[in-house]
């Protein structure tokens, strides 16, 4: 008898695995769906960035380069996560592909997908962005306005005259304040 139930659960248990590798796959590939872009969703994501506040076409237009997050999903109940890929645009070249990823911790709750484009100020910010991988430390107020989803970052002065950071275009429910540790690697550089 022993052993007629210990097969019955070893066949349960790999029957439940297949399952949660099933599960798994899919729930990959749905978020691989979420965040796969390309330079058009980057440019048109610029564009989109232009029309938000008067003041962007002008902060673009004084930048050395931006890097274009078109779609960037944050997460959190205390603890949180942050992940996109994007691209590095200079005078409308693109000169690489970027990932950020990161972690938060505060007082948070939800979910969402928004974009975020930082506008280099300074060749050396765009040199360190090209050269290494670059850690930032920032603060973030995510809340809901009229019905919609906002966040503002928090920087350190220092950080504001090298780069601008918009974030825009938000889909979800985020409400809290964290400090987000995010690194900004390049994954691939074409020129």
């Amino acid at each position: 008898m022993n052993k007629i139930t210990t097969i019955i659960v070893l066949l349960i248990s790999l029957s439940a695995c297949s399952k949660s590798q099933e599960i798994y796959t899919s729930s990959l590939s749905g978020f691989k769906k979420r965040v796969v872009v390309n330079s058009n969703d980057a440019r048109q994501a610029l564009d989109i960035a232009d029309q938000y506040e008067l003041k962007i076409p002008n902060i673009r237009k004084n930048s050395i380069a931006q890097i274009v997050f078109p779609k960037a999903i944050k997460l959190g109940l205390i603890l949180g996560g942050n992940y996109s890929e994007g691209f590095i645009i200079k005078d409308d070249q693109v000169l690489g592909r970027v990932r950020m990823t990161g972690g938060n911790l505060g007082p948070q709750f939800g979910g969402q997908q928004y974009s975020q484009i930082m506008y280099i100020m300074t060749e050396n910010k765009l040199n360190e962005f090209m050269s290494s991988d670059s850690f930032g430390l920032q603060g973030t107020v995510s809340y809901a306005e009229n019905g919609a989803s906002k966040t503002t970052v928090i920087a350190t002065q220092d950080n504001l005259n090298e780069v601008y950071t918009l974030i825009f275009n938000q889909t979800g429910y985020l409400a809290g304040m964290t400090l987000d540790g995010i690194v900004y690697s390049v994954i691939e550089k074409y020129r």
